[in-house]
């Protein structure tokens, strides 16, 4: 595992926020690995007078102060991060309430901290795809406890909160994950952009529901928002916006091309595993992680070119409080 610690610097441009690049494995475990040695637990940039971003842990997550209440975006790993995250939303916005919640996917890794944010009265944005399952899952109501109201969003959302605006996209079939969400700020350019965009990083395309042609179709929805500046879940924040979503764009493009050819000639994983080094998709990308995202999408490639999707799995709601 390849991780490193940028230094937070007093300067208030994108390229600042500190972050750790988490390991790049094909399957996230359902908890993090410990932070190297000497790396906080958090850490936080302030990009203007009302927007906050920060890594909590592994995973980056941000916070935009709307006047009247907060918009928080992603919610860390674990209930810690959670923690940590509402702690500084308190400290910095003096207190105001968080009202708003967009995840931009539901994975754990993003978004298992929302745990440390329930009961809330916020209003919680997620893909239309997982709205059903969360309202019945993580975020159902069960004794004792309020559940938030849960917004599914199928295709483009804007949400006008106090002075601010928001613009928040569905990504229209699987792309990252089924349930992508980017979030355009428009009173300061920023796309936060999940997982769609991981400047310094490899994407990752080993998820049971990855589809890089969704994940294309994505990256150009996102080009045409014309953002300032990217705000990923996981990597560092970027102002260098087209040449990252090309550089995505282009990595998508050749894996699958790459797959399509191996599939029209039936190649065998064994074989299609010997000819990935040569075809070198990412010059950016590890060796191990071509070789994991290549394999684990022509394992569900079909002969027509099209990847086949997980089974909808609906999380059972949470069981009732002991009497």
């Amino acid at each position: 595992m390849k991780t490193r610690h940028l230094a937070l610097a007093a300067a208030l441009a994108l390229s600042t926020l500190a972050g750790v690049a988490a390991a790049q494995a094909p399957i996230a475990p359902t908890a993090p690995p410990p932070l190297p040695e000497g790396v906080p637990a958090f850490e936080v940039a302030q990009y203007n007078t009302f927007t906050w971003y920060g890594r909590f842990g592994y995973t980056n997550a941000a916070f935009i102060d709307t006047g009247d209440g907060i918009l928080v975006i992603d919610t860390g790993w674990t209930k810690e991060d959670g923690e940590n995250l509402k702690a500084q939303i308190e400290e910095k916005t003096k207190g105001k309430p968080v009202r708003w919640i967009v995840m931009t996917q539901t994975d754990i890794d993003s978004n298992g901290g929302i745990s440390a944010f329930l009961p809330t009265d916020a209003t919680v944005f997620v893909h239309a795809r997982a709205a059903d399952p969360l309202a019945r899952g993580v975020l159902a109501s069960v004794p004792g406890r309020k559940s938030p109201i849960v917004v599914g969003v199928s295709d483009r959302a804007i949400l006008a909160a106090g002075g601010r605006r928001f613009e928040i996209v569905a990504a229209p079939s699987s792309a990252h994950s089924e349930y992508d969400l980017a979030v355009l700020c428009n009173d300061n350019g920023l796309v936060f952009v999940g997982d769609l965009v991981t400047p310094g990083r490899c994407p990752t395309l080993t998820g049971a529901a990855a589809d890089p042609r969704g994940w294309m179709e994505m990256i150009d929805r996102i080009g045409k928002l014309n953002p300032a500046g990217l705000v990923p879940t996981r990597g560092e924040p970027t102002k260098v916006v087209q040449q990252e979503l090309e550089r995505t764009r282009a990595y998508l493009e050749r894996v699958v091309k790459f797959l399509e050819a191996q599939k029209a000639k039936k190649a065998p994983e064994a074989r299609v595993a010997a000819e990935l080094s040569l075809a070198k998709l990412g010059d950016y990308c590890p060796p191990q992680v071509d070789n994991a995202n290549a394999l684990a999408l022509y394992r569900r490639m079909r002969d027509d070119g099209t990847f086949a999707a997980p089974a909808a799995a609906v999380p059972a709601p949470p069981a009732a409080a002991p009497r």
